[in-house]
């Protein structure tokens, strides 16, 4: 993965929990090196001089608070398509943004947050709270059949290379022999480019007593995780990407513990 000239880019539409955001960005930004972007997307080219001046405001505060000043950006149109847009103008790692909206829900479908994630090339980190740690120490990762969750251990090397991170692979309990011999190849997969870093990590099956998302969220909650790591599905269509049910459950109740969406490439 590229080290140098990426941006984290934090979309902001001036709430408390784009606040909580923007901090998230700053202490990835603080072990990664990274710049931060700050961006503001308005329906009228008559906004721009004063959504840029209200940004500036933040990007001074945050330096005085943090030596860490992010640059500002504008952009004029729809939400998703320019926050997507602009992910790739500034060649950004991370898209870091605050969603008061998904808090709580099961189903995020029709929520203008669900469709951001499912449009951004570059993965997607969801908060609801502020941050509690500095860093991504223990993460977890569920592990299902699908050809795309392979895709996400790419992000192991990230991980190892910034972070002395723990990884905490989660499997389904079921006994279906055809999903059982697809989950075990993933979690094959996942070992091997664990072992291959020298990285740190736990295998564990839930008890299948609740849905699996729930009991993801409840190990997540008890190794006290920082991240949790989570694909979205290609349709037919390629261009097209979905949050299957589960996901979209985590990322509305994963509450003070941020979630990654990777779209699979």
């Amino acid at each position: 993965m590229e080290k140098s000239k990426k941006n984290i880019l934090v979309p902001t539409d001036f709430s408390r929990v784009a606040d909580y955001a923007l901090q998230h960005a700053v202490r990835v930004s603080e072990v990664v090196g990274e710049s931060i972007t700050l961006l503001n997307v308005v329906s009228n080219a008559s906004e721009i001089g004063a959504v840029t001046e209200k940004l500036n405001q933040i990007a001074e505060s945050t330096f005085q608070k943090h030596s860490i000043k992010p640059r500002v950006s504008v952009a004029v149109g729809d939400i998703p398509d320019e926050i997507a847009r602009v992910s790739e103008e500034i060649n950004a790692s991370l898209v870091i943004m605050g969603s008061m909206s998904v808090k709580g829900k099961e189903n995020l479908s029709g929520l203008r947050t669900l469709s951001v994630i499912t449009k951004a090339k570059v993965p997607f980190v969801t908060i609801q709270e502020p941050p509690i740690n500095r860093r991504y120490d223990n993460i977890v990762f569920p592990i299902d059949f699908t050809i795309e969750n392979k895709e996400k251990h790419g992000w192991i090397s990230y991980f190892c290379d910034f972070y002395v991170s723990k990884f905490h692979l989660i499997k389904p309990n079921i006994s279906d022999p055809e999903l059982v011999a697809k989950i075990d190849l993933n979690m094959a997969s996942a070992v091997r480019y664990l072992d291959e870093k020298g990285a740190k990590y736990s295998i564990y099956t839930v008890p299948g007593e609740n849905s699996y998302q729930e009991e993801i969220l409840d190990l997540a909650v008890n190794i006290r995780a920082d991240l949790i790591v989570v694909m979205t599905a290609r349709v037919t269509d390629k261009s097209i990407f979905v949050l299957e049910p589960h996901e979209q459950f985590i990322i509305g109740n994963a509450g003070h513990i941020p979630v990654m969406s990777i779209n699979p490439r």
